[in-house]
């Protein structure tokens, strides 16, 4: 029975999560599971997730899980549920279940220890939650086909961009009656992913279909040069402390880039998977360490050789 690894993401202590679905027969369903710091060496990546010691079962196919907090995470599945799920004492204890979606739960995000997450579906719509009061207190309706990703601005959690298969990408407000404004970028392609600067908050990055990706200026409202660095579609895009930037993609194919200038990009990293890659994070005790997940049923560490010496970035 194949395991097809939909995300992977750490906490703050180093703990990763993992979501997987796998088809029975006619049926699918999902799973999730922990790796804690401590074990996570021990722990061969090919390995399917039930294979884990902390690990738990849904009956529907789990498309995506984010951490909320170090002992909280959020589960997205495909019959439209969103679950808050607490992992303590090597158990799973679901606090949050609902379905208040009409399709699959396609992207998930929150910031980090709060209150606040979002939730974008193949039902085109968003929801926004509220983790304490265990309820969505508002929907957003902004686009015409599936959502393929929703980003929050994590350091203030009012920003966010959803983009969708219907070719737009959204910046939505949530402090604004009218939170919605359409971010043109005039290509042939629908955006299937965005990662916010982590040094400028008004330019974000956005992932294509066709394996592009683009700086987009908030202030100008236009997007910058354009790359082809994938032969199918971005499926994750991330910043880490240094601006370096992972990628997931279609081809299955995982990259790593330097931003040498406005209109030029260094290749500093590539790996390949078997299948898709479906999801990625940077290790947060590690600034040059990051992990994927694929539909090869495996996920994979890697290290980029890069480093800093006297403020200088050099590639090894």
């Amino acid at each position: 029975m194949k395991e097809f690894l939909g995300s992977i993401e750490y906490n703050k202590n180093g703990d990763i999560l993992i979501s997987s679905s796998c088809l029975t027969y006619q049926n699918w369903s999902g799973s999730y599971a922990v790796i804690d710091k401590q074990n996570l060496t021990k722990v061969d990546s090919n390995y399917l997730p039930n294979n884990f010691k902390f690990f738990d079962t849904a009956k529907s196919g789990v498309c995506i899980a984010r951490w909320a907090s170090n002992e909280k995470f959020l589960i997205g599945t495909d019959c439209g549920k969103v679950e808050l799920i607490k992992w303590n004492d090597e158990k799973f204890n679901i606090i949050m279940s609902k379905e208040e979606h009409d399709g699959l739960v396609t992207c998930l995000d929150r910031k980090f220890n709060s209150e606040k997450a979002v939730s974008g579906s193949s039902d085109c719509r968003i929801k926004i939650w509220d983790l304490n009061e265990a309820m969505s207190v508002r929907t957003f309706r902004g686009h015409d086909y599936p959502i393929t990703s929703l980003t929050l601005n994590h350091s203030d959690a009012i920003r966010m961009i959803s983009t969708s298969e219907d070719g737009k990408a959204v910046l939505w407000d949530m402090r604004k009656s009218k939170p919605g404004f359409n971010l043109r970028h005039g290509l042939k392609s629908y955006p299937t992913c965005s990662a916010w600067s982590t040094d400028n908050s008004d330019a974000i990055v956005l992932g294509f279909a066709t394996g592009h990706i683009g700086v987009y200026d908030l202030r100008n409202m236009s997007l910058g040069t354009v790359h082809k660095i994938h032969e199918r579609a971005i499926r994750q895009l991330k910043f880490n402390s240094l601006k370096l930037l992972s990628t997931a993609s279609d081809d299955s194919a995982s990259k790593v880039y330097q931003s040498v200038s406005d209109k030029s990009l260094k290749l500093l990293y590539s790996y390949k998977h078997r299948d898709y890659v479906t999801d990625l994070d940077w290790n947060p005790d590690d600034k040059l360490s990051y992990v994927t997940c694929s539909w090869d049923g495996t996920f994979k560490n890697h290290q980029v050789n890069f480093k800093i010496s006297n403020g200088i970035k050099e590639f090894i």
